[in-house]
């Protein structure tokens, strides 16, 4: 073999799922914390999915090494068993001795051996592997064997371990009950391109390496096209390369050794896997297919009723302004000039209020009337994001205002007449006061109809910053910096804000640094330590 030409101490890139040379990546982490978290705080179900060959085992023996001694574990290996010889294999593994057939007296000894341990302080933990090529009998055989539980808390913890085909089978309507009984949930990813060199760096580390760069980063290049990320083949492709660059007594492993390898092999590179941010729209279910379909193309033709056919090849005429139409403006036009010569004989002349029936009424007659515009290319100004809220206290240079900005008048408040505005006078020369604070001036930003949708549309999207944490996720959170700290042993329930901490700990340090780490969670109000200490 090639130990010692490149100087390890074991094989590196072996596919056998050993814990010691367990990679970790914030991906794997979530994962251990996922599962530590679901068994000592018996929430009953958690499932953990990811394609074929990412590490899934692996992540259960590490979890098996590192669990307290107060967790049993039964580990089922072998999904095609009957749910008879599983209780008898759940049995075996927590070490008692049955020598029953019947299914009901084997529930009867695991029931009884559960309530045990639970006196104990103990926790029993049913980890399946391959979960996916469970059968559906046996998915239900396990949502019943979860019903063995006190009044506070679950006899048996389950953790369903399996390809993503499992996360489809629970999809399926008459595993709804089971589904709805998985409190937790993670998913294994491929590895990204740097991770890969971190990897078979770890590997290499672990299996005494000390040397250079074995691998140039063009062939780890290689390496990520034809593994997609997949851990094991990852493996399989290294150990493969060693082996040539060994017969070929080169020191480093090249992209074309690579290449020699992926052909061997036959591994085109094709993707196994897609990652959520690459999710194609066959991908996507019908539900997004229809949110995504493209809005038909709507063609603005003449209403017509029922009754009233379209005949073919004629061409829809477009709708006459009636002489109605020129009535109603006409009317609306004698309306709003009485208005303002009411207005104008309280306030001085018209042509000292300057007024436009434009800015004022908000309604442009010609549009009313059907008449021409003087400038057809000049569009109508865009409405404002923020509203003049104070008028301010001075008189601005004229030379610096435009004459429409002149002649603006107040908006009318609602149900207030135009004689109750206030007398608005001709700008003059008078200056801005330098004593002008920024609260008494207040700008309008003029913005593009784009601009506008674009605000509007980000600040419906921005979730808000008050929402408080639920109970169940402070319960996490607090778990996860209580594990954080090395202490195992302790339980928490969160209520109305409030931490509870109760189980054992081996030291009066471990106690107090569990309720600091308690503490130390955002959205926790208060802590209440009910921590035994073992006596020594």
């Amino acid at each position: 073999m090639y130990e010692k030409h490149f100087g390890f101490s074991e094989l590196p890139f072996s596919v056998s799922p050993d814990p010691r040379f367990f990679y970790s990546n914030p991906v794997y982490r979530e994962a251990l914390v996922t599962l530590h978290y679901g068994i000592e705080a018996r929430k009953g179900f958690v499932i953990i999915t990811g394609e074929a060959g990412t590490g899934k085992t692996t992540l259960l023996r590490m979890l098996m090494h590192n669990l307290d001694s107060a967790i049993h574990t039964a580990f089922i290996f072998n999904p095609r068993l009957s749910f008879t010889a599983l209780l008898r294999f759940i049995l075996s593994d927590l070490g008692v001795a049955s020598s029953a057939k019947d299914r009901l007296k084997l529930m009867e000894q695991l029931n009884g051996h559960l309530i045990e341990l639970l006196k104990k302080g103990e926790t029993v933990a049913l980890l399946v592997d391959e979960a996916q090529a469970l059968s559906d009998e046996i998915l239900e055989e396990l949502r019943l064997l979860s019903n063995l539980e006190t009044d506070r808390e679950k006899l048996i913890q389950i953790v369903l371990m399996g390809q993503p085909e499992l996360e489809r089978k629970l999809d399926d309507p008459e595993l709804r009950q089971l589904k709805q009984r998985v409190t937790l949930r993670c998913r294994l990813l491929p590895l990204s391109q740097h991770e890969v060199g971190l990897y078979i760096a770890s590997r290499l580390k672990t299996a005494g390496y000390e040397g250079q760069e074995l691998f140039t980063p063009e062939a780890i290049e290689k390496i990520t096209h034809f593994s997609n990320g997949i851990p094991r083949l990852v493996n399989v492709v290294c150990d493969n390369a060693l082996v040539i660059a060994s017969a070929a007594s080169k020191n480093r492993v090249s992209a074309d050794m690579i290449e020699e390898v992926a052909r061997d092999l036959q591994l085109t590179g094709q993707p196994q896997v897609k990652a959520k941010a690459a999710t194609t729209d066959s991908e996507l279910g019908e539900d997004f297919k229809e949110v995504f379909r493209p809005a038909p193309r709507v063609v603005d033709e003449r209403w017509r009723t029922d009754f009233e056919p379209t005949k073919a090849g004629s061409h829809i005429q477009p709708r006459r302004r009636s002489f109605a139409g020129l009535g109603v403006g006409v009317l609306l036009g004698m309306a709003i000039s009485a208005g303002v010569v009411l207005y104008s004989q309280q306030t001085g002349s018209l042509a000292a209020l300057d007024v436009d029936f434009k800015n004022l009424a908000g309604i442009d007659i010609k549009d009313l009337v059907g008449l021409p515009r003087d400038n057809p290319e000049r569009s109508r100004p865009e409405l404002s994001t923020e509203v003049l809220k104070e008028t301010p206290p001075y008189k601005t240079v004229e030379p610096q205002v435009p004459e429409s900005r002149q002649s603006e008048a107040p908006a009318l408040e609602p149900n207030q007449s135009i004689a109750a505005l206030p007398e608005i006078k001709r700008p003059d020369a008078t200056t801005i006061p330098e004593t002008a604070t920024p609260s008494q001036v207040t700008k309008s930003k003029e913005l593009p109809p784009a601009a506008m949708k674009t605000i509007t549309k980000e600040r419906s999207l921005r979730a808000p910053d008050n929402v408080a944490p639920t109970a169940e996720q402070l319960e996490f959170e607090i778990y996860k910096a209580i594990h954080n700290r090395a202490i195992r042993g302790v339980e928490v329930t969160v209520r109305d804000g409030t931490a509870y901490l109760a189980g054992r700990v081996a030291t009066e340090k471990q106690k107090l640094a569990a309720a600091q780490a308690a503490s130390s969670v955002a959205g926790v109000k208060e802590v209440r330590d009910q921590i035994v200490v073992n006596p020594g």
